[in-house]
């Protein structure tokens, strides 16, 4: 090994209760932001756990349950606007990426009042943020362990990615009890996201052995529990969560790259779960990288337990079908809209190969 440089500054607690055995780990500060969703951190029980936490110790708190599956500036606004009328000097956040990744930029704006007109205006360096304590509630992202947010922006008419590296949470929390609430489309859809992460973290010119190991663990990992999912037999979802935070701690070295780009027009145009997205791309984009990247496919379908890109599309195709997951067809007249912002992205054109337009079109017509 030539070179090597891997960063996670998150400290990470993952096992049964967790968020009550570690709260002066991720208690941080005098009064709480909790961002949340409409019903996840409710129904799973783990806004309760984080509430009674805080009441013992006599910690004041002010819950924000605003975020969307793809949370835009408005979002995160309101939560600053909460934050700050209320004097919250740290963010819980519980919930999927998205609510985790909102949090980071309520945390963001909240310490540095960034205004609205410049939230997407580069990236945002080393600004300080309020500490932040991460609680996935989903098997997904692994935003818990990236210095990632990915938000939507509804003037490109896409989602955008806002990054710094003090956007890694100070605090991981991972207890797989809190999966047990989620509907099995939902599991399935951020499992898919994670082994987007874990295949597209591999190609990438930024990988390097240590990367690529825990890429390689994670896609195995992931691959064994979905095909029990598309099954229906028992799912480890304490293995997946295992697996969704390993994808993230790849990307958090690599990046991500094709299948993201490709998947937003599918998530913002179609309403396709970002992860549902990512997925129906996957096997093309392994037929696509093939040719240039024998070596690097060919580890990724041992890592899986396959032989061949197909095999990872069939898979899909159970997985999504027996959870009853639509899969709306893109039109030609949309394709021809959908090649032209993936290529323009700049997480593509830093990417190992990069399509033509009508390549685009074809890996989007082989995942549907």
């Amino acid at each position: 090994m030539d070179k090597l440089h891997f960063t996670l500054p998150t400290e990470v607690f993952a096992e049964r209760g967790c968020v009550a055995k570690h709260a002066k780990r991720w208690i941080l500060g005098k009064k709480a932001l909790i961002v949340m969703g409409k019903t996840s951190a409710r129904l799973s029980g783990a806004l309760d756990d984080i509430c009674a936490c805080l009441d013992a110790r006599q910690i004041a708190y002010s819950t924000y349950d605003g975020i969307s599956a793809n949370p835009d500036c408005e979002q995160v606004y309101a939560g600053v606007a909460l934050a700050k009328a209320n004097g919250c000097d740290f963010i819980v956040a519980a919930g999927g990426g998205s609510v985790i990744d909102a949090a980071k930029c309520i945390a963001w704006v909240a310490a540095n009042d960034i205004p609205k007109a410049a939230f997407f205006d580069g990236v945002p360096g080393t600004d300080a943020l309020l500490p932040l304590a991460a609680i996935p509630l989903t098997c997904g992202t692994g935003s818990e362990v990236t210095q990632y947010a990915i938000i939507t922006d509804h003037q490109a008419k896409t989602k955008k990615n806002v990054s710094s590296a003090a956007f890694f949470p100070k605090v991981a929390l991972l207890d797989a009890h809190y999966l047990t609430s989620l509907p099995k489309e939902v599991l399935c859809d951020t499992a898919l996201d994670a082994l987007s992460h874990a295949i597209e973290g591999i190609y990438s010119l930024k990988a390097d052995p240590l990367s690529r190991a825990l890429a390689e663990t994670a896609i195995g990992v992931l691959i064994q529990e979905l095909v029990r999912l598309a099954h229906g037999v028992f799912t480890n979802l304490a293995q997946l969560h295992y697996g969704a935070m390993l994808a993230g701690m790849v990307i958090a070295q690599t990046g991500t790259g094709l299948v993201h780009a490709m998947g937003y027009p599918l998530t913002y145009y179609k309403r396709m779960p970002h992860g549902r997205a990512n997925g129906v791309l996957l096997a093309g984009y392994l037929t696509f990288m093939q040719p240039s990247c024998p070596a690097l496919t060919e580890r990724i379908l041992k890592a899986a337990g396959l032989t061949m890109p197909e095999e990872l599309g069939a898979l899909v195709d159970t997985l999504l079908d027996t959870q009853g997951c639509a899969r709306p067809t893109p039109t030609e007249e949309e394709l021809e809209r959908f090649v032209v912002d993936p290529l323009r992205l700049e997480v593509v054109q830093r990417y190992r190969t990069l399509p033509s337009p009508e390549e685009v079109k074809d890996l989007y017509r082989m995942g549907f």
